[in-house]
């Protein structure tokens, strides 16, 4: 096993791999901690055995296990990154353009994400509930959404980043049909807590449903 010192600790690696990958991984490290340690966003908890990021703004705790990242990139070649939300493992995976980029720029990334206010446009959607909670958008009183509403939603914006428009949409009406008929909440409540939501669905993806939706009164609810 080959011990590497970092600014965060000492890195274990017990596989072969690419020392020039290795490097890249450092000078990403060496970037994400002048970034963290400059932002009252994020920082380390240094308490364990291997160095963790972690959010500090509201909403739900952004955990990042740094090392287990380099060590998956480093040693398997997988570009997943190692991220809990409230101490929940949630998935992100780098885009395709960034597939061969090390995992420190990833972590930097998310870093900025978060320092940028989790813009839901951007931020990927299983951190989908971080954005609508805590972000520049974020729903004024997401404390009336069930665990039930937010994977829900989180399932939605998969479908949308997927491609599958109408089947996104569709779960956000029936959500909204839902709040209004047993939950007995004005359509301005309604719209009010949708609104964040829909920042991520284009005006035109809009209208298309609108033509041909599966519930007349889901115009109620769905403003373009």
């Amino acid at each position: 096993m080959e011990r590497i010192d970092t600014s965060l600790g000492t890195l274990h690696l017990d596989d072969e791999y690419c020392k020039n990958r290795l490097k890249a991984e450092l000078r990403g490290l060496e970037l994400l901690c002048s970034i963290v340690n400059s932002s009252p966003v994020w920082s380390f908890n240094l308490d364990s055995e291997k160095p963790f990021l972690s959010s500090n703004d509201d909403g739900p705790t952004i955990l990042v296990d740094i090392f287990q990242c380099m060590q998956r990139r480093l040693l398997e070649d997988d570009a997943h990154l190692a991220v809990y939300m409230s101490q929940v493992p949630v998935c992100i995976l780098k885009g395709e353009n960034r597939m061969d980029t090390p995992s420190t720029d990833s972590i930097v990334s998310l870093v900025l994400l978060g320092i940028a206010g989790w813009p839901i446009e951007s931020t990927p959607s299983s951190l989908g509930e971080k954005a609508i909670r805590s972000g520049t958008h974020a729903i004024q009183d997401s404390s009336k959404l069930l665990p039930s509403d937010w994977r829900q939603i989180q399932s939605a914006l998969h479908l949308y980043e997927e491609g599958f428009i109408h089947a996104c949409i569709s779960i956000l009406a029936q959500m909204a049909r839902r709040w209004y008929v047993c939950r007995c909440w004005e359509v301005g409540k309604v719209r009010e807590v949708l609104e964040p939501i829909l920042e991520r669905v284009t005006g035109t993806d809009l209208i298309t449903y609108l033509e041909h939706p599966d519930e007349s009164s889901d115009a109620l609810f769905l403003s373009v």
